[in-house]
């Protein structure tokens, strides 16, 4: 049989026992066993908060002090740069801190309860908003508990996608670097009734959080502003904080389907004044590489704000291009023109004079227009045909020194009557004559159109070295000047 005392010793150790269970899960006799003492503390506050108007109340005994509200940003990603709609995507952190004079407690009134988590629409809440906001969105945050201390200070970090207006500039596309502003301050609450400043000494975003870099973009500053600002609207100042995101855009992917092929078409170019003129596919090349600078234009401009009071700079030097290589194409059409049909008068003597003198010698073309200056030099000599006249003379055309058969035959009228045959040789001798006269005619009206044609030929292509290197000039020029802007401006 069990004794008497043993019953009364077990039954004592039993009661202990539980009394340490219940000090060790906070539990009190001054509410029930099926409570914790952080619920009883929830509880409690709740419904003394819910007495004094709730949520809807700024949390300060007197209304005439103004609610402090301390705000940090905390940058997650870049996930989106919308040009053509200028809006910037971000994912950030936003902490917010500020005082609740109702929600303060004793810990050791709640078994050393010295801190809670709250939903946040259950307390009142600081109506911060982002003032340049650009998003079809009722609500860009997503719901986070409300940690509570003891003291009355709380602390609160919803998660967001914020999508904000930000102006581009894209004069130094696609070396450029960018320039956003989030402008966060509270809706209704002016300055008396909620003081926003920054949390902590780092007045602005902090980036050390930064867990998804974005490959277009690599952040060089987040500095914050907090200034206050009257509205048209109210009579009071507000409080707003404002962070500015400076970030540059990483170029490699852009420079190969934008730079590189529109500097390989532009060298291309260069092609279209080695071709000879009489070639086709002179023009064929030219209206391709024309189309080819059109395809990137239409592809740079898918990159960009449908309206920009900046002028991209590469964009400036696409045009720049398609013009040069559109006044190629019409300079080629002129050489070509030059070359075929240029035997239909004579140079003007000035041209001639500056293109063969002067340019061909700049140009290096000597061997070119040589046999043209010694031929020039040669026709100001008479070359004289025994019994014909003078051939190639000054004026270039055969001259007659000798008289015809008719007026042979009346002269010599007498004698031909005495010898018949001797007149029907002579007449035979003045048709050799006038064919011989009209053969050299014809071969130096021959030889003077080829010779035109050679010298018009010769000037085409003395203009396509010239468009040449006016071309290459212009081209070099315009492209270290377009990539020194882009460089230095961004």
């Amino acid at each position: 049989m069990v004794s008497p005392a043993w019953l009364f010793l077990t039954g004592i150790a039993a009661l202990l026992a539980v009394d340490g269970i219940k000090a060790d899960k906070g539990y009190d006799e001054r509410w029930p066993s099926d409570f914790s003492a952080e619920g009883v503390l929830i509880k409690n506050l709740l419904e003394g908060y819910n007495k004094r108007a709730g949520k809807y109340a700024r949390p300060v005994f007197n209304h005439t002090h103004a609610v402090p509200v301390r705000l940090m940003l905390q940058l997650i990603q870049i996930i989106d740069l919308d040009e053509k709609n200028q809006v910037l995507k971000l994912n950030l952190w936003t902490n917010y801190y500020w005082i609740d004079e109702f929600l303060r407690w004793n810990p050791d009134d709640y078994a050393g309860v010295s801190e809670i988590r709250i939903p946040s629409d259950l307390i009142w809440t600081p109506d911060i908003k982002l003032y340049n906001y650009a998003d079809t969105r009722k609500d860009e945050r997503r719901d986070a508990l409300c940690v509570l201390s003891y003291d009355g200070n709380i602390t609160w970090g919803p998660q967001g996608i914020y999508m904000s207006s930000c102006e581009i500039n894209v004069n130094t596309f696609p070396f450029d670097k960018q320039t956003c502003h989030l402008k966060f301050g509270s809706w209704t609450y002016d300055g008396s009734k909620l003081n926003l400043s920054f949390y902590g000494e780092k007045e602005q975003m902090i980036t050390d959080d930064y867990f998804v870099p974005n490959k277009a973009w690599t952040v060089l500053e987040t500095p914050g502003k907090r200034t206050v600002e009257m509205y048209t609207c109210c009579p009071n100042p507000y409080i707003d904080i404002t962070y500015t995101v400076v970030f540059r855009r990483s170029a490699t992917f852009y420079t190969y389907i934008l730079i590189v092929p529109c500097v390989l078409l532009t060298t291309l170019t260069l092609v279209l004044y080695w071709i000879p003129p009489e070639s086709p596919t002179k023009m064929a090349l030219g209206m391709s590489i024309f189309m080819a600078f059109f395809v990137l234009l239409l592809l740079f401009e898918g990159n960009m704000p449908p309206a920009s009071e900046d002028v991209p700079i590469l964009g400036t030097y696409y045009c720049l291009n398609m013009i040069l290589i559109t006044t190629s194409t019409f300079l080629n059409v002129f050489v070509v023109n030059l070359s075929f049909y240029g035997s239909r008068a004579a140079i003007p003597k000035l041209m001639k004079t500056v293109m063969f003198e002067y340019v061909a010698r700049i140009l290096c073309m000597d061997n070119l227009v040589r046999p043209f200056l010694e031929a020039d030099k040669k026709r100001l000599i008479p070359v004289a045909i025994p019994g014909l006249g003078l051939v190639n003379g000054g004026n270039g055309k055969f001259q007659k020194n000798w008289k015809g058969s008719t007026e042979l035959l009346s002269n010599r009228k007498d004698e031909l009557q005495i010898d018949p045959q001797l007149a029907e040789i002579d007449s035979k001798l003045a048709d050799v004559k006038e064919f011989i006269a009209a053969y050299f005619e014809r071969l130096d009206d021959k030889d003077r159109r080829e010779k035109l044609a050679k010298e018009w030929k010769a000037v085409g292509l003395i203009f396509d070295r010239l468009f040449f290197w006016i071309y290459l000039v212009t081209i070099l020029t315009s492209l270290s000047v377009v990539l020194s802007v882009i460089f230095l401006g961004s």
